[in-house]
C-alpha cells in the first residue's frame, strides 16, 4: 500500500469514528473531545516505478485526537482533528535512514463543505543534509481534492510522496 493510501485509511477512519460518536451526543451544545490511541504502523514501498532498486521501508506511530462542535440544536458542524507521527523510512538494499514527522491540524467544515489542514503535513529530514522534503503551511480544499487556499512550501502536495521519499533515500 503506498503512503497517501495509509494515511487517507487513517484519516477516513478517523472522521468516521467522530461521526458516529457525534451522533450519540446530539443534544450537547458543547464541544467533544475523542482521544484515539497511538496507532503503530509499517509499510514497505516499491521504488521500482520510480527507477531505483530497493524498496522504503516504513515505521512509525500516529497519534490522532479529535473535537467535535455542534450547532445550537445539537448538530455537528465542525470536526477537527489533530494529527501527529513519527517515522524512519529506511533504504531496504545501503540501509540508510531518514526521519520523517509531522503535525497538523485538519477542521472539517461540515455546513460549507470544506477541509482546511495547517501545520507540517510531512518533514523528512536527513543527517547533515537538513530538510529532504518539506510539506508545511496552509491548505484549504472546497471538494475532496481540489486545493482552494494554498500559503507554504507544499513538496507533497504537489507531486508524489512515495516517488520523493524513493528519491531521498537514493541519495541518503
Amino acid at each position: 500500500m503506498t503512503r497517501a493510501g495509509w494515511r487517507a485509511i487513517i484519516a477516513s477512519t478517523c472522521v468516521l469514528a467522530v461521526g458516529l460518536t457525534g451522533a450519540t451526543w446530539a443534544g450537547a451544545a458543547k464541544p467533544t473531545k475523542d482521544e484515539l490511541q497511538v496507532i503503530p504502523y509499517g509499510f514497505s514501498v516499491d521504488c521500482g516505478p520510480y527507477d531505483f532498486g530497493f524498496e522504503n521501508v516504513v515505521k512509525g506511530r500516529e497519534t490522532l485526537w479529535t473535537q467535535t462542535f455542534f450547532d445550537p440544536r445539537g448538530n455537528p458542524v465542525r470536526i477537527v482533528v489533530h494529527d501527529s507521527f513519527a517515522e524512519t523510512d529506511t533504504n531496504s538494499v545501503s540501509g540508510k535512514a531518514l526521519s520523517v514527522s509531522g503535525r497538523t491540524v485538519t477542521t472539517y467544515d461540515l455546513v460549507a463543505g470544506t477541509r482546511t489542514v495547517v501545520g507540517k503535513e510531512f518533514l523528512m529530514t536527513g543527517p547533515g543534509s537538513g530538510a529532504v522534503i518539506h510539506d508545511v503551511g496552509r491548505v484549504g480544499f472546497d471538494a475532496p481534492f481540489h486545493v482552494s487556499v494554498e500559503a507554504g512550501r507544499h513538496d507533497v502536495l504537489h507531486g508524489d510522496v512515495d516517488q520523493l521519499a524513493c528519491r531521498a533515500l537514493a541519495n541518503a
